[in-house]
């Protein structure tokens, strides 16, 4: 038994690492922008974010006796990740709650990252956000606000080529690694080059926000600048690139997976438009995850769209009942079958001639049913 499945978690501890890897290559040039606009604190912040990771990690998989190894950098992954969607001024304990809370409750119950249903580090962060969001919001600077905030109010950039130069480099104030556009789409690029098949999730994500974003703008200045605003604003790209294509939520059919990730981008706008905080696209990644069994039923018959219907395993009828049947050849079945017909019939004959021996009761055996209490008079 050892051997059949020890080369499986060696295949899928393979198979992880490589993607992991994949992820940390592309969180470096958000990284490297999120040094260049804070310094050094954007360090100590990810360091102890991913320190509490492997912590976690490792007692996870001492106290369950999990063959799940540290070394896929996963947990580099989950720390860096949870970090970067902080601001700078937030507090250490901020980051490793997150991560702790990644790890513990988003890993551990599923013994695995590959075979958790969520995203550890959005629901991380959702979870930050729903318990301290005047902590995770306070990126401000005094007299500045970020774009998520400046949507909220229904306020623009307008056309200034300052403010649009400051979007593209992280000049804005919002969480640390999610501000640089240029330097998220480098991340988004080498996504697209290194693995394209987990990009469509992405790509059909931001099309969706692109086409929410035209049809019900927030800001009144044009719609060109309200798609502008709304992609760049918080932590929508970053959150596209990093948690849409994350492999263990997303369906495996490619077609499902397109319309999996423009029904995320739909999710994600409505929660915009409607929701209480400045910034909740994580809520709508989470919610677009707890619906990938229902994109995995969907089937593409030419042009049309349906579900389909789980169909009942066939009956498998063990060996050892199969071998105790014998063979027989058709004309020896037909001879048993003939047989049973006729015992079939001499036990109804019987039975009738039985229960016709019971209802012919005679005069003397029963005088009450044929003549009453004639005998009396």
């Amino acid at each position: 038994m050892e051997n059949n499945t020890q080369p499986q978690k060696s295949q899928e501890f393979i198979e992880t690492k490589k993607i992991m890897f994949d992820y940390a290559l592309m969180l470096i040039a958000p990284l490297i922008f999120a040094l260049f606009n804070y310094g050094e604190r954007v360090l100590f912040l990810v360091a102890i974010s991913i320190l509490t990771s492997l912590v976690c990690r490792r007692i996870g998989s001492s106290l369950f006796k999990s063959q799940e190894s540290t070394r896929d950098f996963s947990s580099i992954v989950i720390g860096t990740t949870v970090a970067l969607l902080l601001p700078i001024n937030a507090p250490w304990w901020l980051a490793v709650s997150g991560a702790f809370f990644a790890v513990v409750i988003c890993v551990w119950p599923f013994g695995s990252i590959r075979k958790s249903p969520f995203v550890p580090a959005a629901a991380a962060v959702s979870f930050l956000v729903i318990c301290w969001d005047n902590l995770m919001f306070d990126y401000t600077a005094p007299n500045e606000f970020s774009l998520a905030e400046m949507l909220v109010q229904s306020n623009s950039i307008g056309r200034n080529a300052v403010a649009y130069l400051e979007v593209l480099t992280g000049g804005i104030p919002t969480a640390i690694g999610a501000g640089s556009v240029i330097a998220l789409i480098g991340s988004l690029l080498f996504l697209v080059i290194r693995r394209p098949k987990d990009s469509i999730a992405t790509g059909s994500f931001i099309f969706a926000v692109i086409i929410m974003a035209m049809l019900f703008p927030r800001v009144s200045t044009g719609r060109v600048v309200s798609v502008i605003m709304e992609l760049s604003s918080g932590m929508l790209l970053f959150s596209a690139i990093f948690f849409m294509s994350y492999p263990s939520v997303m369906p495996e059919k490619l077609q499902a997976r397109a319309l999996w990730g423009f029904a995320g981008g739909v999710i994600c706008m409505l929660v915009r438009l409607f929701g209480v905080f400045e910034e909740s696209v994580c809520f709508s990644i989470l919610i677009i995850c707890s619906m990938t069994e229902l994109f995995e039923t969907i089937s593409f018959k030419g042009k049309k769209l349906a579900f389909k219907k789980k169909e009942k395993a066939p009956t498998v009828v063990p060996e050892e009942i199969l071998n105790k049947i014998p063979d027989m050849t058709d004309e020896e079945i037909l001879e048993q079958t003939e047989e049973k017909i006729e015992k079939e019939v001499v036990e109804v004959v019987s039975l009738e001639s039985v229960v016709a021996e019971e209802n012919s009761i005679t005069e003397q055996e029963a005088p009450f049913v044929v003549g009453g209490d004639t005998d009396e008079q």
